[in-house]
């Protein structure tokens, strides 16, 4: 059991950090004008799970809360980086959609089946034995 004094030097410790806390990252304004209706205030047996850091940022049990259609920024290199990656990808896929093809056609000229393009016709090759006068 837990005595005065202890109960005093506990609440004393709890309020110093709260207050460092609350230096570090002061309270934010809140205009819940703003809100969707159906978006509610948490309630205090659930305030324990959430958190917010310096920038802001919303945290859920000690972990990011994912924002929807927030803008991702990125530098004028990974925007190049981004843009090559995507034009090879589509090059390969072209590549790889005519070697598909390309195989298909293989495959049903060979097998009797239909084909896009048609299939070349092969001539018997005729021998020809000379006379022998």
């Amino acid at each position: 059991m837990e005595t005065n004094e202890e109960r005093a030097d506990r609440l004393e410790r709890q309020n110093k950090d709260r207050e460092d806390e609350l230096q570090r990252i002061p309270h934010q304004t809140i205009d819940k004008s703003k809100w969707p209706k159906t978006v509610r205030p948490i309630s205090t047996s659930e305030s324990d799970g959430l958190g917010i850091d310096a920038d802001g940022r919303l945290h859920w049990d000690g972990k990011p809360v994912e924002i929807i259609g927030r803008r991702i920024d990125l530098t004028w290199t990974q925007t190049a980086v981004a843009i090559s990656v995507a034009v090879f990808t589509a090059i390969g896929a072209l590549g790889t959609l005519a070697q598909g093809g390309i195989a298909y056609h293989d495959w049903a000229c060979r097998n009797k089946e239909p084909s896009i393009i048609a299939c070349p016709t092969i001539e018997p090759v005729r021998h020809s034995v000379p006379d022998s006068d």
